[in-house]
């Protein structure tokens, strides 16, 4: 039986006493034209700090100005909104997106952006080094965020995401907004280099059959990327999870390089029909993306996936599998190569804290994935920040069930050290 299961938890947001300090000058605004004149006329630096409350945008805010920072004032990332005319409302005026930005060092900051026709946020050329950090993009059209190439290869870098949360609330868009129905992704990076996504949640990236889109990964590096590192998030009921690579090229990769680590992946029971099952791939995918290493992840499937991991196409060479706990088959096509060791995959809802919240953290009766797997040098940290035991041996998956606590930083360190 088919059935929608759309699972939330708390948010990833940090309070706004954690969020690192305003430096620079700062103007505090409150209402729609402030903003808008604002970001027109700050200088280079300068913090839009946004009182609590929702504002309404009938234009898109549109960035040029390098090193700004746009940041709530509120004490979540919920009290502070900039919100739409909705994802499926194509009477959106001059707000198709929420921010659009060819300007470097962006920071986003301790806010949602919710209900927009196409995109959240859009990263243009010359947007390098943005920053999320306690965001949540909720119910956009089409990618909720989109960094768009010059072209293969050359795109927005350098880009850090954190403990933001992207999500579907009510189902993923319902119309066509220029792509086919389902369109979407989480964070849809091209040819960026050296991107950290770490410490999120993706929720509800699951397109009904009727859509013309089934599989978009909730977090996509491709088109000539490289090096990203996608660690310490949680998915929850997406159609895959995170592509590092999605086509064949002539004589190119689409990605290369880089690092999935320490991630939980969770499909609730009967999630897919029997025609999506059939049609599946992984929850992982390395598809054309050489030299790419997959570490100690939980993927717990339910049966909706014909395999957990997957890495494809010939030019899939040098990739690793390593000591990833998983439910369904680790497997390649199309003449992939990987190597792989200290993978378990039988996993099952009763190892898990509490498998139907997604939380995929050990419980004590996971007796097969304790101290079974020899540390690793990509993974020596859990989901959670703390140092995996290494009494011997360490435990398979995200979650390090005796972790110890981290090691203080060190005091004598000197500038050439760092």
């Amino acid at each position: 039986m088919l059935v929608s299961v759309r699972v939330s938890a708390a948010s990833p947001c940090l309070p706004q006493a954690e969020l690192p300090a305003i430096s620079g000058p700062t103007l505090s605004l409150s209402g729609n034209a402030e903003l808008q004149t604002a970001i027109q006329n700050a200088a280079a630096g300068t913090t839009l700090l946004l009182a609590p409350g929702t504002y309404n945008l009938s234009s898109t805010l549109y960035i040029r100005t390098n090193n700004l920072t746009i940041r709530g004032n509120g004490g979540s990332c919920e009290a502070v909104v900039l919100n739409g005319a909705g994802m499926d409302n194509a009477d959106f005026g001059n707000a198709p997106h929420g921010i659009w930005t060819d300007a470097a060092d962006l920071q986003l900051m301790n806010l949602t952006i919710q209900n927009f026709y196409l995109h959240g946020v859009v990263l243009n050329s010359g947007a390098q080094s943005p920053t999320f950090n306690s965001v949540q993009i909720l119910n956009t059209g089409q990618q909720l965020v989109k960094g768009n190439p010059t072209q293969y290869g050359v795109g927005v870098d350098n880009g850090v995401v954190l403990n933001s949360r992207f999500a579907y609330t009510n189902g993923t868009p319902q119309t066509d907004h220029g792509a086919g129905i389902g369109y979407t992704n989480g964070i849809d990076i091209h040819a960026g280099d050296n991107w950290l996504i770490s410490g999120n949640r993706f929720e509800n990236f699951h397109t009904p059959d009727s859509s013309s889109w089934w599989w978009n990964p909730a977090v996509l590096m491709w088109n000539g990327g490289q090096n990203s590192v996608v660690e310490n998030n949680v998915f929850i009921n997406v159609d895959r999870a995170i592509a590092f690579g999605l086509m064949e090229r002539n004589g190119d990769v689409d990605h290369s390089g880089g690092i999935i680590r320490n991630n939980m992946v969770y499909y609730a029971p009967g999630q897919f029909s029997s025609n999506r099952i059939a049609d599946s791939d992984g929850a992982i995918l390395v598809w054309n993306s050489p030299n790419t290493v997959v570490a100690h992840n939980t993927v717990l499937s339910n049966g909706n996936l014909n395999k957990s991991i997957e890495f494809r196409f010939s030019t899939t060479t040098g990739a690793q599998a390593i000591n990833n706990l998983v439910d369904a088959p680790i497997g390649s096509r199309n003449s992939a190569s990987f190597s792989q060791s200290g993978n378990l995959t039988s996993a099952d809802a009763d190892m898990f804290v509490d498998a139907a919240t997604a939380n995929l953290r050990l419980n004590s009766s996971a007796i097969a994935a304790v101290d079974k797997v020899s540390v690793s040098e990509y993974a020596t940290t859990d989901i959670d920040g703390f140092v995996r035991s290494g009494a011997g041996k360490v435990d398979i998956g995200a979650h390090e069930l005796n972790a110890l606590s981290p090691p203080n930083p060190p005091t004598d360190i000197s500038g050439s050290q760092l």
